[in-house]
């Protein structure tokens, strides 16, 4: 049965008919295999898309009928339905598939594969069976190969054969787990030691040398790594994950063909890392590799890491490079680096509380927070900032010691994954009714249409901690970027002024200007730089949709220099007065000069700078009288919340109100935006300067600019959308009740770098 892959594969196929006599008849054969013919939970890893029973699939239909099937046949296009490895990969994988099986180590391969999962299995009756043996199902691959174990099964191989399928069970994923930072190099001593074992007894049933047999066993695990994470999603496995995997196979050949008195442990701890500053950095890299590669810049990683104190880092590291960290990646790389990093000395400070000696190998099992951490539904989105805030509270100390405590929004749970294996532990966050609550009603006040609903969420997050603007929209973060590219028409005449070469935008929102830069400029490299992880991963899901040229980088305006250099043209398309209003502290002029003046010093010589933003009005008074049922209470509302300035007004009737003509402007144009942006936009001041006032900061800021001539009609102008959207809802006079228009909404400036 185990001698073809097709026929193992169509046998497996018979358990989703788990009472057929085929079934049957493969359960007699391998009875622990029976645990992939239950419904289980879909994996984290795993493509949910593709089928609601994940294990079976992953085994049976990728696994062994696509993957080594493909391997085997050295068929590319049976291997891969999407783009992955390059044909000279696939070539070069194939044949050393073909070393293996033809070495004789299929049979033993394809037992391997069989049992890779079982330990994944939602049978309750097997789990608890499993567990009352003392076997700890959270580590899936000790517990996989602990179960066979207990079993004696052989599979009618021979003794060192079916010895080193278990072995290839019991170290399966750990390549891929290292490659992500997620395990030590430590976690392959057992590997390592049971290779030594087995070598001499290997060599002589596969007719070959010691040493020579150990690399072949390696060559299959590798074989195994490779089929198992290409059956994990499509295009998953590529060139350069592939060559990653290949050198750690190649590290474990030279450790494992070393002197057998060297210990496993002590010959592998000689390839790891010393617990510096660096390698923690280069951990933490590996841990958010899928956040690096979307942009975000090392910088904030470093300085997460900087502020760790010797004690700590000593600490931290020490207990993380023996700690093999399960679902690590996917469950904290929505946090911030420095939550993520206080989520991992929360782990092991539950390691000491649960006395797990952390001098040797053990685990943290982090799998539960997928579910918590994981999603985009907005109570998920907000968890996430509640964790961080909460997290934020507690010194690296305290949870070092075990001492972390989400309350009142929740709390972190630990506990030893099994009282007979006590060297892993699970971690979890809970929700208190306070902060279920919470996450309801801050979801539900952000869709509401009522500015008094959004007074109220932003009163929620303002007692606990929380600034709203950290949320980034959550909930109706699509329309605010739907609105955003309505004026795509009135952006499109900043692209006159751009330089073309390699251009970024800092701020994109909804894309609009990235698009546009891409249909002018088809040989321009376009890069789109926000601080906004949701605007990031919108952008990144709409360029992957649409197959757009340009890319988006994760990364704050003031690292301009580190994130991109050489630079054409920087564009701020209604982003500075946002970078003044929400400084540390706000409304700071000298934040809006830091990210100028980063800007500028990205630039190459004749490089440009072109911002399109809010310009303050010359004084003058106006009068509004309000129309709509909403529009006084929306006024009074915004007086008493606006944060820019104090607000003055004279009130000359219950509905009409008499004030400066900038003071009408940010009231007017806050309100044109609707309830939904109404927390937001109340704490932003829109027109921070006049035009001439502009320029002349932009001239001190960015030593010998000069400013390039731009038509008085776009130095200063309305939109049309703001006359459009207040129409009907409000009457502006002057202070002699003569109509006037809306005050300008938009300056179009532009400055140059000397050649």
């Amino acid at each position: 049965m185990l001698g073809d892959t097709r026929f193992a594969a169509a046998a497996l196929e018979t358990l989703r008919q788990p009472e057929s006599p085929a079934a049957q008849q493969v359960i007699a054969a391998f009875p622990e295999v029976a645990a992939l013919a239950h419904p289980a939970p879909n994996q984290v890893e795993h493509d949910p898309s593709e089928s609601g029973r994940p294990l079976l699939d992953h085994i049976a239909s990728r696994l062994l009928g696509k993957k080594l099937l493909g391997l085997e046949t050295a068929d590319l296009f049976a291997f891969q339905r999407e783009p992955g490895l390059s044909e000279p990969a696939f070539a070069a994988l194939s044949t050393i598939t073909r070393r293996v099986l033809d070495a004789g180590l299929g049979p033993a391969l394809r037992a391997a594969v069989l049992h890779l999962d079982i330990a994944k299995t939602a049978s309750q009756p097997l789990r608890a069976q499993w567990q009352a043996q003392g076997i700890a199902l959270e580590v899936h691959n000790e517990a996989a190969a602990a179960i066979v174990r207990r079993a004696n099964r052989t599979w009618e191989l021979s003794a060192p054969l079916a010895r080193l399928a278990i072995a290839w069970v019991e170290a399966h994923g750990l390549a891929g787990q290292h490659v992500r930072g997620e395990g030590p190099v430590l976690m392959f001593a057992p590997l390592v030691g049971a290779l030594r074992d087995l070598a001499p007894s290997l060599g002589r049933v596969l007719g070959v040398e010691p040493h020579r047999a150990v690399a072949l066993a390696l060559d299959g695990l590798h074989v195994l790594n490779a089929c198992d994470t290409a059956a994990v999603r499509e295009g998953l496995l590529d060139d350069a994950l592939l060559g990653k995997l290949a050198r750690v196979r190649d590290q474990l050949v030279i450790v494992a063909a070393q002197a057998s008195f060297t210990e496993p442990a002590e010959a592998l701890a000689a390839l790891a890392p010393p617990p510096t500053r660096p390698a923690l950095v280069d951990r933490l890299r590996s841990l958010r590799a899928g956040r690096q590669a979307g942009g975000e810049p090392v910088a904030a990683i470093e300085a997460a890491v900087a502020h760790l104190d010797d004690f700590a880092l000593d600490t931290l590291a020490r207990a993380l490079a023996t700690c093999q960290l399960w679902y690590c990646e996917a469950a904290t790389s929505p946090l911030s680096p420095v939550a993520q990093l206080a989520l991992l000395a929360v782990a092991v400070g539950a390691a000491h509380t649960h006395d797990v000696d952390t001098q040797r190998p053990w685990h943290a099992q982090l799998r539960p927070l997928v579910a918590r951490l994981v999603g985009d539904a907005p109570a998920v989105r907000y968890r996430i900032r509640l964790v961080e805030a909460a997290l934020a509270r507690h010194s690296i100390h305290d949870l070092l010691a075990g001492r972390a405590d989400l309350a009142p929004v929740g709390a972190i749970t630990t506990r030893l994954a099994s009282t007979t294996v006590p060297d892993a532990v699970v971690i979890d966050v809970a929700d208190s009714d306070e902060s279920a609550a919470l996450l309801t009603l801050l979801g539900i006040y952000e869709q509401r249409s009522q500015a008094q609903f959004h007074h109220m969420l932003k009163a929620l997050c303002d007692l606990y901690g929380l600034r709203k603007d950290d949320f980034d929209r959550v909930a109706n973060e699509a329309s605010y970027l739907a609105t955003m590219n309505s004026a795509r028409s009135d952006k499109q005449r900043m692209l006159d002024y751009v330089t073309a070469g390699r251009i970024v935008e800092v701020g994109p929102g909804g894309g609009v200007v990235l698009d546009l830069l891409e249909q002018r400029f088809a040989d321009a490299e376009i890069i789109g730089v926000d601080l906004s992880r949701e605007v990031i991963a919108a952008l990144e899901s709409r360029a992957k949709a649409g197959k757009h040229r340009w890319r988006v980088v994760l990364g704050a305006a003031e690292q301009l220099p580190e994130l991109a250099h050489d630079v054409d043209t920087v564009i701020f398309c209604s982003i500075l007065h946002e970078v003044f209003s929400y400084a540390t502290p706000p409304f700071s002029m000298a934040a809006v000069e830091r990210v100028l003046r980063a800007a500028y010093a990205s630039l190459r010589p004749g490089g440009r700078i072109v911002i399109r933003d809010g310009i303050r009005p010359p004084d003058a008074t106006r009068r509004i009288t309000f129309v709509a049922p909403d529009a006084r209470s929306t006024f009074d509302l915004y007086v008493a919340q606006f944060e820019g300035r104090r607000m003055e007004y004279k009130d000359l009737a219950e509905n009409r109100v008499e004030l400066s003509a900038a003071d009408a402007m940010e009231f007017l144009y806050t309100y044109t935006w609707g309830p939904a942006s109404f927390p937001y936009e109340v704490r932003e001041l829109y027109g921070i300067m006049t035009y001439n006032a502009y320029v002349h900061s932009l001239l001190q800021w960015c030593e010998g600019a000069r400013v390039v001539e731009v038509p008085l009609t776009q130095r200063s102008y309305l939109q049309p959308g703001y006359r459009d959207g207040l129409a009907g809802k409000i009457e502006l006079t002057d202070e002699r009740d003569l109509p006037v228009d809306l005050p300008d909404s938009n300056a179009l400036i532009v400055i140059e770098k000397p050649t």
